[in-house]
Order: structure tokens, then sequence, then C-alpha cells
């Protein structure tokens, strides 16, 4: 008959489980050319801005690059493999970083002038006023637009059954990203406005756009910081992991949630203030451009 104590220590060394560390980098084929395609393709855009004004410089490749790789943090480092399957906080981290602010430090490198003056002259006439796409640019840049995607990839992912089933199925749960991500750079268009018209939204307006939509995120994350129940029946059977119970994990996830929007908005007024800088100057050049002028 076996000693107890050598019987107790078998059942703790079966116990053990290798959670992802620091080290479970895993970098995917697709999202890596998609990143390093964007890379390029605003190298492009910045050189040729660069030869039109000074002022385009280290305070537009900064946050642009910036985002580039909080996307790469969210999808290749172990934030990936720790929120599918063991915690449902680092999942929603992975989510805020995708939705909300990658997308911020994009636009916010591509705002104005860079953008009027880093696209080709063929692009812009095409998405001017009256171009081949400008329906639907003004479409995909309408802030009601914005608001009413960034409320409904907002609510409907983060609804539990659809939560959890997405964290399940890999398909959908890139399409999950993929939402998440375009709904960010679309709310954000319309707060930093990269490429403005000729009519100019006020700064009041956009940030009501921006307050509205951390309105809608409030709606998850305050009840997840705290409901009394888990809510996340994939999160609540999951590996124990971290020190961190179920309940303790949803409430976590719902409290950053809420600190990073409400961080958020607050640091969208810099960014807005910012974005308003040689405007008027973007405005001009972008008519020229589009007029076919050199």
């Amino acid at each position: 008959m076996p000693h107890p104590t050598a019987t107790h220590q078998t059942l703790a060394t079966t116990a053990v489980h290798h959670y992802p560390g620091i080290g479970s980098w895993s970098v995917e084929t697709i999202p890596l050319i998609v990143l390093l395609g964007f890379s390029a393709a605003y190298i492009y855009a910045y050189r040729r801005a660069r030869r039109h004004s000074e002022k385009v410089g280290l305070s537009y490749l900064i946050p642009y690059f910036t985002g580039i790789l909080l996307i790469a943090l969210a999808l290749f480092s172990p934030i990936d493999p720790i929120g599918d399957q063991y915690l449902l906080s680092v999942h929603m981290v992975q989510h805020l970083l995708l939705q909300d602010i990658a997308p911020a430090f994009l636009i916010l490198g591509l705002r104005s002038p860079l953008l009027p003056l880093g696209l080709p002259k063929a692009v812009l006439r095409a998405i001017a006023p009256g171009g081949r796409f400008g329906k639907v640019r003004n479409l995909l840049t309408n802030p009601w637009f914005a608001l009413g995607l960034w409320a409904a990839v907002t609510w409907g992912w983060n609804w539990p059954a659809a939560f959890d089933y997405s964290a399940s199925h890999p398909l959908v749960h890139d399409l999950e990203h993929i939402t998440l991500f375009y709904a960010g750079l679309t709310l954000w268009w319309v707060v930093i406005d990269p490429l403005p018209s000729g009519r100019l939204r006020p700064n009041g307006f956009r940030l009501a756009i921006l307050g509205a939509s951390r309105l809608a995120s409030a709606g998850v994350c305050i009840p997840l910081t705290w409901l009394p129940r888990v809510e996340y029946p994939l999160y609540a059977s999951a590996p124990r992991a971290y020190g961190l119970s179920a309940l303790s994990d949803q409430a976590l996830g719902g409290a950053a949630m809420c600190f990073t929007e409400f961080l958020v908005f607050g640091i969208a007024f810099v960014a807005v203030f910012i974005s308003v800088l040689n405007r008027s100057d973007a405005v001009d050049r972008l008519g020229e451009l589009a007029a076919g002028s050199r």
C-alpha cells in the first residue's frame, strides 16, 4: 500500500498545469504580413507628406508605429493564449488594445496634414466628394454610422454566449477581432478627422460622439465590475490561473475596461486639439491635389 504522503505528491504533480508565460510568443504569418503592409504604405505616405511639409515628423511616426506595435502585442504575445483559455480579464484587455487603443494611435499618426499630403492624387480624386468612392467614404466616416457600429460590436461581442463561442472557434474569433478593430478605426476617424473636407466638424461634436461611445462601453464594463455572479461559462470552468477566482477575474476585466475607457476619453481631448493644428492648410492642399494641380 503506497504511503499517503507519496500519493498526495503524485496527485499534486499530475494537477500541475503549465500556463503561458512571458516567453509564449507566437507570430502568425497572415497578421504579420498585414502589419508589414500597413507599415510600408505608411512610410510611403509619410515620405510624400514630408516633401510638402516640414511639420510632418516624429510626432506622426511615433503614434502610428506605437499602434502597430500594440496590435502585434495583442495578437502575438502571451495575451492571446492567456485570454483565450484562462482569464477573461486578459481577453478583455486584448479587445481594448484592438478596438480602442491601437486604432487611436494609428489615426493620430495619420492626422492632418500627413494623410492629405501623403496620398496619391488619383486616390484623393477617387475619395473626394463627387469622386468614384466619395459616397462610400462619406458613409464609412459618418459619425452616426461609426457610433452605431461601435455600440453594436461592443454589446454584441461582449454578450456572454457570443464571447465564449468566439473564444472557442478560431474563425469566429478572427472575425470578432476584425470587426472590433474596424469599429475602433471608424470611431477614431470621426474624432480625429485625418482627411478633412471643406466642412469641418466642430470639436465639441467630435468629443460628444466619443463620449457617447464611452457610455456604450460603460453598459458592459460597469455591470461586469459589480455583478455577484460569473456570467461567462467558458471562463467559469477554465483552469484557475494566476491565483484569480472566476468572479475576481470577471470583476478585474470590467474594471480594466472602465478605467481604460475613461482614460482614453481624457487623452482624446489632447488628440482632438492636436488634430486641429494646420487643418486649414491641409484642407486647401486636399482641394488642390483632388483637382489635379501640382
